[in-house]
C-alpha cells in the first residue's frame, strides 16, 4: 500500500459503533417501464410496519425520476434493457441503488442518496458506496434470479417475474 494512502487511512480511522442488525420491511414496488427498459423496483423501510404506509409516494416518484433522468449512464453500456433498483429509507439516509445487467453476467450500478428528512432530492454519492447489509438482501436475490432464469436459458420474462417475497429480512 502506498505510504500516502496508509497515512490517510490512519488519519481517518476512528472508533465506530456497529449497531445490532434489526430486520427491515422489504416490498416489491412495481416494474418501471422507462424508454424501453424494464426495471424491477424494491423498497426497504427501516420504520414501516405491515400496517403503515410503506414508503412515501413522493419518495418513490423522486427515485423513478432520478433513474429516468440518468438513463444515459445505462444506455452507453451493452445492455439487456433490464435491471432493478433498491430504494431504501434507512435510519440515516434515503438510498437509491440502480443496477442493470450487461455482458451476460455483469451487474452495473450507480448509487444516489437523499437526506434522511425533508423532501427527497437524490444526487450521486460522493463515495464508493456499494450497498448496506440490508440492501444486499435484494441484490443477492436478484443475482440468484438472473442465474436461474436468463443464464439458464429461460426467457427474460421469467427473470422479470421473479421477485423477492415481501417480508422482514
Amino acid at each position: 500500500m502506498p505510504a500516502s494512502w496508509a497515512a490517510t487511512a490512519r488519519i481517518k480511522r476512528k472508533k465506530m459503533l456497529i449497531p445490532l442488525y434489526t430486520p427491515r420491511h422489504f416490498r416489491g414496488l412495481s416494474t418501471w417501464h422507462i424508454s424501453g427498459w424494464r426495471i424491477k423496483a424494491y423498497g426497504i423501510s427501516a420504520h414501516a410496519s405491515e400496517k403503515d404506509q410503506f414508503l412515501q409516494p413522493e419518495l418513490i416518484t423522486a427515485a423513478r425520476s432520478f433513474v429516468e433522468a440518468n438513463l444515459s449512464r445505462m444506455e452507453v453500456t451493452p445492455h439487456y434493457s433490464a435491471g432493478f433498483v433498491v430504494l431504501h429509507h434507512g435510519s440515516s439516509a434515503k438510498t437509491l441503488l440502480t443496477q442493470w445487467w450487461v455482458n451476460e453476467c455483469v451487474c452495473m450500478q450507480f448509487a444516489a442518496q437523499s437526506d434522511y428528512s425533508g423532501q427527497p432530492s437524490f444526487s450521486f454519492t460522493k463515495s464508493d458506496l456499494m450497498a448496506c447489509a440490508h440492501e444486499l438482501v435484494a441484490i443477492g436475490f436478484e443475482r440468484r434470479a438472473w442465474i436461474s432464469t436468463v443464464m439458464s436459458g429461460r426467457p427474460m420474462e421469467a427473470y422479470l417475474e421473479s421477485w423477492l417475497p415481501h417480508g422482514l429480512y
